[in-house]
């Protein structure tokens, strides 16, 4: 349930007090598009700069749009687009993606913003879609890199979410939060944006409508058609139409679904699922997991939590954190009689609890996942508990996500999940209902976006079948940078830009050779190798110490270890023969000895670190 009186409010008292955030010149209901205190369309700010949906009134063309792409393109996640006029840089979401399987020890995967931080002086502003990790997750490492203050625009929820992790990194005093809603217009030097309510699996979705001298740019942000979505917050399919009928130059959508066909299906479904498991459970535990950024779906749970008499409680620091944001700034409404603390469950009869958690995806620190490897000492799962996995597997979670089930029910739970039931449907847009924008907006040019380069290539697809010239849709890779005018539609170079890696309180000083050495230890292992030579010979003065892990398993038969020290000192010996003395030398060639033997006996390759030490 949505709270309709706090719909105005913003993200947070904290930076109304400390960060005093710029506010459009009149704020829209974010459910209808208009002011809730009249009927008149609102002046919003910006708006006196602007024609009907073309250009500022004030701008002469003086160049090209360039889009440049810093992430989301031919990968999911990272999401970040720069968009550059004259003097005016406007940078649309900064997301941050998790590392892939060659990556051990790095945290998060962010975008390189080199380029930007160069042209530092001309950044007008940051505009955030919605509040997914993948739209806003790299912005407090990025404002660190940007320095001074920069203005971030962004929905109620967004900008709290976004705050959440600024005051997380120290970095809340570099940005100024500018709170914005449908149809809430701002002007960004040679530029203004408008923003459009969207529907999709996080509250406070916007598509944006970039204005530039050389005509409208329309980038959709995540979404998905949805005509009855939890919370009446409805799609502003009227506004986007509008849009269209001026004349668009440029289309930029989402391709995260293109390879499904037909409409995605509304979240309204969802409900009737999880009701139905309210009305079997009677008398039986219920535990729901679920993503915590999906807001409307948490409220749902709790609406039918509170009509089954059901208390409350919650796992995971996510889920709490979520639901809480969402109710600071009126998203959820919530009773806090119906939540109790994780302690007391024992004191509640099965039929009267529920308990909302994370691990939806098989993480393996989550909460889901330590009760069925009963590992959570505060629930035990029994024969009495009907547990709900209201997600689908990410690709390449579905290996952890089944062997969570397999787990619970061998613990005797009645497990509810994704491939026997409705319990959960994509915030993204299928196949018509990508054909329904397209349609809509007709614009002139068109590029794909946030996809793998499968997404992008079938959606460059669709849209050529609907009569699209093939000429006018550019496939774009990281670091391209497109020109565009009303006669120009080119890819015209490239900026710098790749993948910074963040490894704790590190950021970007993991490189390839350090993934390169980790996954050589996580395969091959390392082996220490300790020689005391005497100072003034050159010759071996001490024992030999060789010290492995992950190398080999030291058994009743032959023992490398011996053979190894037996292959050092030979190597010494002929060196002191050759009079080879330096160090490094000697280091060098005890390193390509040890990896000779383990390359003929064991087909290894360990790390290997000499240490001399002279004596």
């Amino acid at each position: 349930m949505k709270n309709k009186q706090n719909m105005q409010a913003t993200p947070a008292k904290k930076h109304q007090q400390n960060n005093k955030p710029k506010q459009p010149s009149q704020h829209t209901d974010n459910r209808q598009g208009r002011n809730p205190k009249s009927n008149q369309r609102p002046q919003t700010a910006g708006a006196h700069k602007q024609k009907q949906g073309n250009r500022p009134v004030n701008a002469k063309q003086r160049g090209k749009l360039k889009v440049m792409f810093l992430g989301g393109v031919g990968e999911i996640g990272k999401n970040m687009t720069l968009f550059e006029y004259g003097d005016s840089i406007v940078v649309l979401d900064v997301g941050m993606a998790f590392p892939s399987s060659d990556m051990p020890g790095v945290d998060i995967v962010i975008p390189d913003v080199t380029y930007l931080t160069e042209n530092r002086n001309r950044v007008k502003g940051i505009l955030l879609t919605h509040g997914h990790e993948d739209h806003i997750g790299a912005l407090p490492f990025v404002v660190e890199m940007l320095g001074g203050k920069v203005d971030v625009y962004g929905t109620r929820l967004t900008l709290a979410l976004v705050e959440n992790k600024l005051m997380e990194h120290g970095v809340f005093d570099k940005v100024n939060l500018v709170p914005v809603s449908d149809r809430s217009v701002v002007s960004l030097g040679e530029m203004s944006a408008e923003f459009i309510h969207v529907s999709h699996s996080v509250a406070g979705s916007v598509a944006v409508c970039l204005r530039t001298p050389v005509g409208t740019v329309l980038h959709t942000g995540d979404f998905k058609i949805d005509y009855t979505p939890l919370g009446n917050e409805i799609m502003n399919l009227n506004r986007i139409a509008e849009i269209g009928k001026q004349g668009v130059l440029l289309l930029m959508s989402e391709s995260t679904n293109v390879e499904k066909p037909g409409y995605t299906m509304s979240e309204t479904v969802v409900r009737e699922t999880i009701n139905s498991v309210f009305q079997e459970a009677k008398g039986r535990r219920i535990i729901i997991a679920t993503f915590a950024s999906n807001v409307d779906r948490l409220s749902m749970i709790i609406e039918l939590a509170k009509i089954y008499r059901r208390k409350i409680v919650l796992t995971g620091k996510s889920m709490s954190k979520y639901i809480e944001t969402a109710a600071r700034v009126g998203i959820i409404s919530i009773d806090n009689g119906m939540f109790v603390d994780i302690d007391k469950i024992g004191s509640i009869e099965d039929g009267r609890l529920l308990i909302l958690s994370t691990g939806s995806q098989g993480e393996p620190m989550s909460a889901l996942t330590r009760m069925a490897s009963g590992e959570f000492n505060k629930v035990q799962i029994g024969s009495n508990d009907t547990i709900v996995i209201s997600a689908n597997p990410i690709p390449g979670n579905e290996r952890d996500v089944y062997n969570v089930v397999n787990k619970l029910y061998r613990l005797g739970a009645n497990v509810v999940y994704s491939a026997l039931s409705a319990v959960h449907v994509s915030g993204h847009a299928c196949q018509e209902d990508l054909k329904l924008i397209y349609t809509l907006v007709k614009p002139k040019y068109f590029i794909p976006v946030h996809g793998e380069y499968r997404h992008l290539k079938q959606h460059a697809t669709l849209v050529e079948n609907l009569k699209h010239k093939k000429g006018n849709v550019i496939i774009p890779d990281i670091g391209d940078c497109v020109e565009i005018d009303r006669n120009t539609f080119k890819v015209a170079g490239q900026i710098a830009s790749g993948s910074v890696m963040v490894d704790g309180l590190g950021v970007g000083d993991v490189g390839n050779a350090v993934l390169r050495d980790r996954l050589t230890l996580s395969e091959d292992g390392i082996l220490v190798c300790v020689v005391g030579l005497n100072k003034r010979t050159g010759k071996i003065a001490t024992d030999i110490e060789i010290v492995s892990r992950g190398c080999f398993f030291q058994g009743d038969g032959a023992n490398p270890i011996d053979e190894l020290k037996q292959e050092v000192k030979q190597e010494i010996a002929k060196l002191s023969n050759q009079g080879v003395g330096s160090i490094s030398g000697i280091k060098t060639s005890i390193q390509k000895v040890i990896r000779h033997y383990f390359r003929v006996n064991w087909k290894r390759n360990p790390v290997v670190l000499p240490i001399i030490l002279e004596v």
